[in-house]
């Protein structure tokens, strides 16, 4: 019968650091735990290996790491006593003790915070403190029933406790605010949120009435749609989130022959924008449409081409239901395009005709290319 004793050295240990435990895992030796260093506890975690220790340090203990690694080589860190010793002397020497107590005060207050936040913000979906205290990760619950995300970081060295280091909305991260107050972090973001309801009302109905280019999988942080208005056409529309009324920026993608009818209905139609009015059905007016285009129907065979990008003259993927057919051989190019489109292009800059073919310069990297003249 096997009998699982402890060593010299692990009692030894066990001594000095009590909450320290030896654990076999797979073959390997780690010791977890913490150690106790002018009251304040730290987690620690060490692997045995060949060649010595590799120690991972406590979170508020990151930035000495390379202090860490840099001392090795002066001690004896082939005993776990001595790796330990080492920690314990790095820390205390170069993290004060009023610091230390700092931090737990940071780690209570962090702690009070949570417990008081989740009690009473019946807006949240979910809410979870990371094990190391760290950072909090919020999901919250709008009035239309949608869904954001928001991790708070929790600073320990910094004058404000807290600060929101991730989020999906289209503002600019020196808007949101900072503070020792979770609950203040927390609705001064949720005002956004309520502030942004049109906008997100508006971005949606783009989703639900037109065929959107892209973004493919879009985010509340994306504040313009393209939007499918023929096969060799689209149009970028970029909305202000906080000024809904406001003319947005229109940008049309296709060739001048087709895009320059709608500059036109713009520049004929803009005095008659109403700030007061539905903006979704104010665009459609601008741009002279009755309705937004509908979602083309597809029928042809679809190949790989379709992930080949769009056309790079035309900026659409399809032109009369048809793929980019033609793809510069160039190996550092590969742009692709539609025969009716590179053609134009080429007989735009006199190209040389060859029976059924005619030959000329890539637009992109100027390398020769060739085409069947359209029939």
């Amino acid at each position: 019968m096997d009998i699982d004793v402890m060593d010299n050295e692990e009692i030894t240990m066990l001594l000095k650091y009590p909450m320290m435990r030896k654990i076999v895992k797979n073959g390997v030796v780690h010791y977890q735990g913490a150690i106790d260093i002018n009251e304040i506890i730290y987690k620690v975690s060490v692997i045995e290996t060949d060649k010595g220790y590799i120690v991972e340090l406590p979170t508020e203990c990151g930035h000495l790491h390379d202090d860490f690694v840099a001392l090795q080589p002066t001690l004896h860190l082939r005993r776990i006593i001595s790796c330990l010793d080492a920690l314990k002397n790095l820390i205390e020497k170069n993290v004060p003790s009023n610091a230390l107590a700092n931090n737990c005060d940071i780690y209570i207050q962090v702690l009070f915070e949570y417990s008081e936040f989740t009690k009473f913000h019946v807006s949240l979906k979910s809410c979870y403190l990371h094990h190391d205290l760290s950072k909090i990760t919020v999901k919250m619950l709008d009035e239309q029933n949608k869904e954001h995300c928001l991790v708070i970081k929790v600073n320990y060295d910094g004058r404000e406790i807290f600060e929101i280091s991730d989020y999906d909305l289209p503002v600019e991260k020196e808007e949101l605010k900072v503070s020792s107050s979770l609950r203040v972090v927390y609705d001064h973001f949720a005002g956004i949120v309520n502030e942004l309801q049109p906008y997100f009302r508006l971005m949606d109905e783009f989703d639900r009435n037109c065929y959107i280019l892209d973004p493919v999988d879009h985010k509340n942080r994306h504040n313009y749609r393209r939007v499918w208005l023929d096969d060799n056409l689209s149009m970028i529309i970029t909305i202000n989130p906080f000024r809904m009324c406001q003319l947005p920026e229109i940008k049309f993608l296709g060739p001048d022959r087709l895009t320059e009818s709608y500059y036109s209905n713009i520049n004929r139609n803009i005095l008659e924008w109403n700030a007061n009015e539905d903006v979704f059905m104010e665009i459609l007016k601008l741009i002279g449409l009755e309705e937004y285009p509908l979602k083309p129907q597809i029928t042809i065979q679809e190949d790989v081409l379709v992930k080949s990008g769009d056309c790079c003259i035309c900026f659409s993927s399809r032109l009369n239901n048809k793929l980019p057919e033609v793809i510069c051989k160039h190996p550092f190019c590969g742009n692709s395009y539609h025969v009716e489109c590179l053609y134009e292009w080429l007989i735009s800059l006199n190209a040389r005709k060859v029976f059924t073919t005619i030959i000329g310069q890539c637009l992109n990297c100027e390398k020769n290319i060739s085409c069947p003249i359209p029939s």
